[in-house]
């Protein structure tokens, strides 16, 4: 077990702590293995103006892994089997754990330090669905994402269609959940910030679902269109890629093996 992120004594008093203090669920070691193996062809990467593919029937070339590309953006893949997890438990963990940094804390307890909500008050409006309590939201968070320390990162979550996603094909066979934001990583001294489009795209399959994750580094979504945000000439450095990666095998599978359990205990409790 790894070493935890610190907590209160008020913490160790939550109902959910219990999954805090437990070890984390192990990622899938080929992962590990096969991020260790160096980038993909270029030619299997998802380009991020095809990101509507992603409704496509079946699986796309490049599912998993890392891709340095000929702009010198980047951007990563992964692919998570949710076990007994439907759209509506995917949605209400986006909206439920940025309340209390313990809840952001069992999601990765190695390593999720804190989470600041910019506008708490939404997230706990009982008159919006779980998606409207996350879109729109930005979320602050402080986390160890593999880069030798504790990264800043702000996420400004957004209804799909904003950052250009056909929403009309969301709550159908193709798609149950569409989780999508644009992140910037904050740098430090030397290190310039990382422009970053997130994307958690969740479809049902037998008993359960599968999380499609799509990270492209150097890019924003502006008015429904990517633009690249890093000056030509310029390359994400391929720790980038490699490290988040890593991460989100690791937050992503314990995540699959606790929600469903979070969601019984804890799905009407709100107030911090």
């Amino acid at each position: 077990m790894g070493k935890k992120v610190p907590v209160s004594n008020n913490d160790r008093e939550k109902s959910f702590f219990k999954y805090y203090a437990q070890e984390l669920a192990p990622g899938d070691p080929d992962k590990y293995a096969a991020i260790a193996g160096g980038p993909q062809p270029n030619e299997n990467a998802m380009r991020i103006q095809d990101r509507n593919d992603l409704f496509l029937p079946g699986y796309l070339p490049g599912e998993f892994g890392y891709w340095l590309l000929e702009d010198g953006t980047a951007m990563i893949a992964n692919k998570t089997f949710f076990k007994g997890v439907t759209g509506e438990m995917f949605d209400w963990w986006f909206a439920w754990h940025p309340i209390d940094r313990l809840r952001y804390a069992i999601w990765d307890s190695e390593d999720h330090y804190d989470v600041y909500l910019e506008d708490p008050a939404k997230a706990l409006d009982m008159s919006k669905s779980m998606r409207e309590r996350h879109w729109g939201s930005v979320h602050y968070i402080w986390e160890d994402i593999g880069f030798g320390g504790v990264d800043m990162l702000r996420i400004a979550f957004e209804k799909p269609e904003v950052l250009g996603y056909d929403e009309s094909k969301v709550d159908t066979d193709a798609c149950n959940a569409l989780v999508c934001a644009n992140v910037k990583v904050y740098g430090s001294g030397d290190t310039p910030d990382v422009p970053v489009v997130m994307t958690h795209f969740l479809r049902p399959v037998e008993g359960g679902s599968e999380l499609r994750s799509r990270f492209w580094f150097g890019w924003q979504i502006i008015d429904g269109k990517a633009v690249k945000c890093i000056p030509d000439g310029a390359s994400v450095p391929a720790a980038a890629p490699i490290a988040l990666l890593n991460h989100n095998v690791k937050e992503f599978s314990n995540l699959a093996a606790i929600l469903p359990a979070v969601y019984e205990e804890e799905k009407d409790h709100w107030a911090i």
